[in-house]
């Protein structure tokens, strides 16, 4: 573990001098360990689509020490090998100075829709670093924010007519003036509407990027996202939509985006579970089961008077353990939001459903040390990585793609909750996609279990996080070390 540690010590300091080196220079890889090793001794076909993607958030200010493009450009490589389908870039915009409520402007506070902020870098590092992304088979998509800008955006002075106003004519903070760094914008404007367009088409058109994440998704108009989605795009196709949102599934349904968040499973069913005094595992296999067949989490906000059963029927969600809000908001990092069931939780979202996210550093379970706002600038420290973390979520995003059983939209692979004799402690189940079956073990428990499981695929099976072989029967014992899991592929 010390050497792969110090190997990658070096791959990345390799990588970061790398930004100002040719665009040809190869960072040193990573070391292998066995879930990569399995997998790669498979040589199983794999396939990217729409249904398998896998995306990384970026928050360019904490990335790295530069805290810049060039920062950034200089992992994409890793990235690439760590199998990232989609970039996704938070706001690189240029930021507000008025009302700020950390050291530094939030990347959620837009100055000029239009304007690249200094800090990040100039313009053509923005375009170095996107060829660099495209050069490297992965989609760049940037961060939007259509509800809200900085209270000095050039808005402001040219277009007021662009915001809400209270009675008085004062400008209104959003969520009843608890934004305070922000003004709200006019939901229904349409002239602001179509300068928002104009003004995403304009990232399109001369940085080339391939789609957006949408913040605060239902807090504009749905209007506004039926014109972007309809007038947006490259070379005269649909680009990539993410909504941040959870309590507006018409949002998906409606075509307006190809994915929003799966919100409340990861607050309520994955944070809930992990913090409970009494973790309920029967409550976690039926969010998970609802999850996958219906797209839905219990309890979920859900439109008034919405009568879809299945808004999310033949489309996908992002799934995620970790992100800015995240750490912002419920704590910190997943050491402290997980605790002892990172693990497990982490091998439960790559193959529950959806499209997985990485967070800046997750893949080396970064650890923040608690809550940290994105008001500060706090760089990821890359000189002690969890090299086992990072082997385990290389090898998941490589059975996201080599699996059709993993994937979720247009294809789904149906969940099903398997029996075992150790049902207090383990979820097991299976994701089947034609006569393709993954079958996924978690021991939640502090102990070692060792059970036997019904209703099992038959065939030969691969754990591909050990390669442990198993010819499937219901006879065949399995043994899981405590808060460890297996996946098992099918080999004949």
């Amino acid at each position: 573990m010390q050497l792969r540690s110090k190997i990658l010590s070096l791959a990345i300091a390799a990588s970061m001098a790398g930004s100002a080196m040719a665009s040809g220079f190869t960072p040193l890889a990573f070391i292998s360990a066995s879930g990569v090793e399995v997998m790669e001794s498979l040589n199983l076909p794999e396939e990217r689509v729409p249904e398998n993607r896998v995306i990384y958030e970026v928050f360019v200010r904490n990335f790295s020490p530069e805290g810049n493009f060039k920062g950034v450009e200089a992992q994409i490589p890793r990235l690439r090998d760590l199998g990232v389908d989609v970039i996704w870039l938070m706001p690189i915009y240029k930021l507000g100075d008025v009302g700020r409520w950390g050291p530094y402007s939030s990347p959620y506070a837009i100055k000029n829709y239009t304007q690249i902020d200094p800090d990040n870098g100039t313009e053509q590092d923005l375009r170095d670093l996107i060829k660099t992304i495209h050069d490297n088979g992965m989609e760049v998509w940037f961060d939007w924010v259509g509800n809200h800008t900085a209270m000095d955006n050039v808005w402001v002075e040219s277009h007021p007519e662009f915001y809400t106003k209270q009675e008085n004519g004062d400008f209104v903070h959003p969520f009843n003036g608890v934004w305070k760094d922000v003004y709200e914008l006019d939901r229904d404007s349409e002239a602001m509407q179509d300068e928002m367009v104009k003004a995403m088409q304009y990232w399109v058109d001369n940085f080339d990027i391939d789609g957006y994440r949408c913040d605060y998704a239902s807090g504009p108009s749905p209007e506004l996202w039926k014109k972007t989605s309809e007038r947006v795009l490259k070379n005269g196709k649909r680009i990539a939509w993410l909504a941040e949102d959870s309590s507006k599934p018409s949002l998906v349904s409606n075509g307006y985006f190809d994915y929003n968040y799966c919100w409340d499973f990861q607050e309520h069913a994955l944070k809930g579970f992990a913090r409970s005094e009494n973790p309920d595992l029967a409550a976690l296999r039926a969010a998970c089961e609802l999850l996958n067949h219906r797209g839905l989490t219990e309890g979920e906000s859900k439109e008034p008077l919405a009568d879809d059963a299945m808004p999310y029927d033949g489309r996908s969600r992002m799934v995620y353990i970790m992100n800015h809000d995240v750490i912002q908001d419920q704590g910190g990092s997943e050491d402290i939001v997980y605790g002892k069931y990172v693990k497990p939780l982490t091998v439960l979202q790559f193959t529950v459903y959806g499209m997985p996210l990485i967070y800046n550093g997750q893949e080396i379970q970064y650890k923040s040390g608690g809550r940290v706002s994105v008001a500060e600038q706090t760089p990821i420290d890359w000189s002690n990585p969890d090299m086992e973390m990072n082997d385990l979520i290389k090898t998941l995003v490589k059975l996201k793609h080599t699996q059709p059983a993993l994937r979720t939209g247009a294809q789904n692979g149906k969940l099903t909750s398997l029996k075992t004799t150790a049902d207090d402690a383990v979820y097991a189940y299976t994701r089947t996609l034609d006569d393709n079956d993954v079958v996924v073990m978690l021991n939640f428990s502090d102990k070692a279990q060792q059970f036997k499981v019904a209703d099992l695929p038959q065939g030969e099976f691969v754990d591909a996080l050990t390669g442990t072989k198993k010819k499937f029967s219901a006879k065949e014992k399995f043994s899981l070390p405590a808060l460890d899991a297996a996946v098992f592929v099918r080999t004949r």
